[in-house]
């Protein structure tokens, strides 16, 4: 079976980190980017685009549904 990358878009760290390893925990899913805003994500995301990205919608600066539309433009496949 595929490992499917996830990415975190979280800024509360503890919920954030939570869900990093709540997640490496399940067989068959690996956490390979966790920021803590649309902007960081927008950054370094690039580099390896993960499949599924979860989003928070209220963050600080751009929210998550703006950073969801900048992404999926950048990378239609997540």
């Amino acid at each position: 079976m595929d490992t499917i990358g996830v990415g975190i878009v979280e800024d509360q760290k503890e919920l954030r980190e939570g869900l990093s390893f709540l997640l490496n925990s399940v067989s068959g899913f690996a956490c390979r980017h966790v920021y803590d805003s649309v902007e960081a994500a927008l950054e370094n995301i690039d580099r390896d685009p993960p499949a599924v990205l979860l989003m928070d919608i209220g963050l600080p600066g751009m929210s998550g549904i703006e950073g969801v539309g900048l992404l999926r433009q950048r990378h239609p496949g997540i």
